[in-house]
């Protein structure tokens, strides 16, 4: 008798309602919740696992159930591109063996019987080691936050903490605070728009530099709304950009020269990625040139891009074994049905890609014009199987 195929979540009668907490990793909460959304996104992940190939399904399910969220985002990354590819007619062969070489890329990507281009998968603007132990600490404290009793606020946090906070402390010296407020002059204040008028709270210990925020609760909100309304994160700089440039770069070399065309599939984790940062990743910086004339006037040159971008440098076209990216912004179950990741073929690849027949957007160089140029095309809904309406409604 064949062995049972592996359920990716745990067969239980879950009764657990609640939101998800800062702090709990990803597939925990998928396996817990009895929320009907998530429900669904259990059922779909389920049906995609199971249409994996044999051979690749162990390692998959494990960093799928990864408590570390970056693993889990990659597996998923993974298994989303198994299920499109396949919904788009491909067949996908896991870790493909590759001529001199001891290194396996994700996916060989055939069109019936005939191999197509090699497929390697990246999540680009994950937290580093560093951001993982301060998002750890700062989600302590807004866990902490929303389980105090004042329904009627929400608190903006802005600021991250650089050691281990005492939150007790913090916790009750906020409920002192709040209790000392006057809600109806703070919902004037709100109101009127005069938000910089709303009185504030700072708390520091430690290095943790905190400032909160009254803002009063609609009277829709849910009664078990987070106190967290606006996450307004730490400091630092937002590069989305950088992060795409250093995933790809992170690829282009690792396999030399390949018998066929290679696609890097980068999926963004970014609140702050646009097509601008995608196209300054790839093909430079957009700049302004702006020229002072003799009486002292200013005008404004043609723009140009600098020669930092993954395609093109300083020495001209580089990164060249690299045929195509394959890109997308923050794609999670929920917006897999939303959102359609668009293929941007390499102007300057030595083994340029060539796809017959290919349905979704892609953007193609165009020789007489020395520009890329947008093709249309199917969303990426149409090949995935989920239920509609996707996403699921909430509770």
């Amino acid at each position: 008798m064949p062995d049972a195929p592996p359920l990716l979540f745990d067969e239980f009668e879950r009764t657990d309602s609640r939101p998800k907490s800062y702090r709990e990793p990803i597939y925990s909460y998928y396996n817990s919740s009895s929320r009907r959304p998530i429900a669904a996104v259990r059922e779909i992940l389920q049906q995609w696992f199971d249409s994996f190939p044999a051979e690749g399904k162990r390692d998959l399910l494990g960093r799928l159930k990864s408590p570390i969220d970056s693993q889990h985002r990659a597996a998923f990354w993974e298994v989303y591109l198994h299920e499109l590819f396949s919904g788009l007619g491909y067949t996908l062969e896991p870790h493909p063996t590759i001529p001199d070489s001891q290194k396996h890329p994700d996916y060989l990507v055939k069109s019936g019987t005939t191999p197509q281009f090699y497929l390697e998968a990246v999540v680009a603007g994950l937290p580093s080691s560093v951001e993982v132990g301060a998002d750890a600490r700062l989600a302590e404290v807004l866990d902490l936050i929303n389980k105090m009793e004042t329904p009627e606020y929400f608190l903006e946090h802005r600021g991250t903490p650089n050691s281990a906070p005492p939150v007790r402390e913090l916790r009750d010296a906020l409920e002192k605070w709040l209790g000392s407020l006057d809600m109806n002059a703070v919902d004037a204040l709100c109101k009127a728009g005069k938000f910089e008028a709303l009185p504030t709270y700072k708390w520091s210990r430690d290095g943790l530099r905190l400032t909160f925020r009254p803002v009063p609760k609609s009277a829709q909100a849910s009664p078990d709304a987070r106190q967290i309304g606006i996450n307004m994160g730490g400091a630092g700089f937002i590069t989305p950009d950088q992060d795409i440039r250093d995933s790809i770069e992170s690829k282009a070399k690792k396999y030399g020269t390949l018998p066929l065309p290679l696609v890097v599939a980068v999926n963004v984790i970014s609140d702050h990625c646009d097509e601008i940062d995608i196209n300054n990743a790839l093909f430079g910086s957009e700049s302004f040139v702006v020229f002072q004339e003799p009486d002292g006037s200013l005008h404004e040159g043609p723009a140009r891009r600098l020669p930092n971008g993954i395609w093109f440098g300083k020495d001209g076209p580089r990164n060249q074994l690299v045929s195509a990216v394959f890109i997308v912004t923050n794609l999670d179950p929920y917006i897999s049905g939303i959102e359609t990741p668009l293929l941007i073929h390499n102007p300057f690849a030595k083994n340029p890609l060539q796809l017959s027949g290919y349905l979704l957007p892609q953007s193609v160089p165009d020789s007489a014009t020395k520009t890329m140029k947008r093709l249309g095309g199917k969303s990426a809904a149409e090949f995935l199987r989920l239920p509609k309406p996707w996403p699921p409604a909430h509770d």
